[in-house]
């Protein structure tokens, strides 16, 4: 059974468009989740912003925005989370600058570089 161009003609238009919304579903949707599991099993949770950088964390059902203690800028961020036991650790880096942050008591403490000791001379 041979089917009428007109059918063939529709069926690819509406496979090329589900095609193409699954393709941009995620485009402005900059907002991820990540989880860890401690040693006790509770579980400790970020959501973020991978373009802002804006962070929440919770060990509960009630979001606590992580505080930046200067401006960031909008970029392309990524994030580290693991357990160490009974605690867990939380690295933010910006993938186009490299600078990066690790999250102390709710707040984003900047990574610096050491000097060399002849530097400090100079």
């Amino acid at each position: 059974m041979k089917l009428p161009t007109t059918h063939i003609t529709t069926l690819t238009a509406l496979l090329c468009m589900l095609l193409t919304t699954n393709l941009y579903a995620d485009v402005g949707a900059p907002f991820e989740v990540k989880m860890v599991v401690l040693e006790n099993g509770e579980t400790r949770h970020i959501k973020y912003n991978i373009h802002s950088g804006e962070t929440w964390w919770s060990s509960t059902t009630q979001w606590q925005k992580i505080e930046e203690p200067e401006p960031i800028s909008r970029s392309t961020y990524d994030y580290t989370m693991v357990s160490t036991g009974m605690y867990w650790r939380l690295i933010r880096v910006d993938k186009l600058t490299g600078e990066a942050w690790k999250n102390s008591s709710g707040r984003w403490v900047k990574f610096t570089t050491k000097l060399k000791e002849e530097e400090v001379k100079k």
